[in-house]
């Protein structure tokens, strides 16, 4: 019962209020929180702290940056309490409805920010060659832990140059490639020029929330794309979404490094994720069977990948 009413207290705060609503969106850190919240950084890192010390959100560092996020409500007591409150916050409420702008705002920062990083990647192919196509190990790791499998329909989320498409037009009879950017569809069709990948095509879309219908896809990919994104969770959703009963998902991007220069080099937002994350974050989609391996990339200028595979349960299947 005292922690019930020491929770409560905290979340009598207005402003505490605010900085629940904004992390149970997506991972943040104080910096945009500050820019959002328009208060004082000190303030909200009291704020943060406290948050913290309850148990109610956890840190996560990487490198000289520290995200925060909520803890999942399966996590404890508190975490529940926090959500159902959360549930219940007005939509209408002027601040929140701020709030909500300001956010928008500092993603829009961010997406020009990576816009700029695009562009220019899909105008240097060498720059391209190395941040985006794997190199021969990853690849054949790649073709290795798909087993000589083959698909109908393939759909690869975030595709940019089309590496993913050409590298599996064997062993798909159909393949589509997502991607945001016309810079890198750009690319992307050029990869795709020749009449071996006459089955493969590409068009703009949001990964996170793509036109395509529920359960189109017998095999869907994303390749070091997650890294790029404020809620990694939600390109996972949309692929899970696409998947039919019994499709594989494959993910391939980098394991944890401390590759500070990539944020600003590359646009990165995360800096890898650890297996244990990865697990934690595909299992959650109702995804079954996740398996992990890592590749240690002999160029040390390259951080190690880690392939992660799963799959959606067939139809009569459940998911334990």
């Amino acid at each position: 019962m005292e922690t019930t009413a020491r929770i409560l207290k905290l979340l009598g705060h207005p402003d505490r209020l605010r900085i629940l609503a904004l992390l149970r969106q997506e991972e943040l850190t104080v910096s945009e929180l500050v820019s959002v919240l328009e208060l004082s950084q000190p303030r909200v890192t009291q704020y943060v702290r406290s948050l913290e010390d309850a148990a109610i959100i956890e840190r996560l560092r990487e490198g000289s940056w520290v995200f925060s996020r909520l803890k999942p409500a399966s996590d404890s007591a508190a975490a529940r309490l926090v959500s159902v409150v959360l549930e219940h916050l007005p939509d209408n409420d002027a601040d929140l409805g701020a709030d909500r702008e300001r956010l928008a705002h500092v993603r829009a920062a961010r997406a020009v920010r990576a816009e700029r990083f695009f562009a220019d990647v899909a105008n240097n192919r060498g720059r391209l060659s190395h941040e985006f196509l794997p190199q021969s190990q990853v690849e054949a790791a790649i073709l290795e832990q798909l087993e000589g499998r083959s698909f109908g329909m393939m759909v690869d989320l975030g595709t940019g140059s089309g590496r993913m498409l050409a590298l599996l037009a064997d062993r798909v009879e159909r393949g589509i490639g997502v991607d945001l950017s016309p810079d890198m569809l750009r690319v992307a069709r050029y990869t795709l020029s020749d009449d071996r990948f006459s089955h493969l095509s590409v068009q703009q879309d949001d990964l996170r929330d793509t036109t395509l219908p529920d359960g189109v896809a017998d095999l869907v990919t994303l390749h070091q794309v997650l890294h790029h994104l404020d809620r990694p969770s939600d390109a996972l959703s949309e692929a899970a979404r696409l998947l039919r009963p019994g499709g594989t998902l494959l993910v391939v991007d980098f394991a944890e490094h401390e590759r500070e220069e990539f944020r600003d080099d590359f646009a990165h937002r995360r800096l890898g994720f650890s297996r244990a994350e990865m697990d934690r974050m595909i299992s959650a989609q109702s995804l079954c069977d996740v398996d992990g391996c890592r590749v240690s990339v002999a160029d040390a200028s390259h951080p190690d990948l880690l392939i992660w595979q799963a799959r959606r349960a067939p139809a009569l299947e459940t998911v334990s």
